[in-house]
């Protein structure tokens, strides 16, 4: 979510847009170096994970890929996202490959996520459910 994060991977933001997948949850359950957690989502009937919707060129997904780790600890699908204010469209998202008991991501990783939660304004309900599934609420 954090935009200077996106900019740094992607290269170039065409657009930008608040948006909601509903039927899933953040959970931290991808374990990353040093045993911390990496940010997942997962299918959870009834609740719904809040983020930003970046348009970038077909060549940033390549360079997302190759960050993300494609295909070994992340892969990439295609969901139906819902724009803010807006009509559901097609949207390429990242799940992890495998999955572990819950852990907790490093105090700088959360930050970020938080830092671009509240960059975009995302609902407070959310940024809680974020720090709840992060073991710091």
């Amino acid at each position: 979510m954090n935009r200077a994060q996106m900019l740094a991977r992607a290269g170039n933001i065409l657009e930008e847009h608040n948006a909601s997948l509903p039927n899933y949850e953040v959970r931290f359950n991808k374990k990353v170096r040093g045993g911390t957690a990496g940010a997942n989502i997962q299918m959870a009937p009834g609740k719904t994970v809040y983020g930003v919707l970046y348009k970038v060129e077909e060549s940033a997904l390549r360079s997302l890929d190759r960050y993300e780790g494609v295909p070994e600890h992340y892969r990439r699908i295609e969901v139906q996202v819902t724009p803010d204010g807006g009509q559901p469209v097609p949207a390429q998202i990242y799940i992890a490959s495998k999955v572990e008991k819950e852990l907790r991501p490093s105090a700088p990783y959360l930050q970020a996520m938080l830092d671009g939660a509240g960059e975009h304004n995302l609902p407070a309900s959310y940024i809680g459910e974020i720090k709840s599934a992060a073991g710091a609420a």
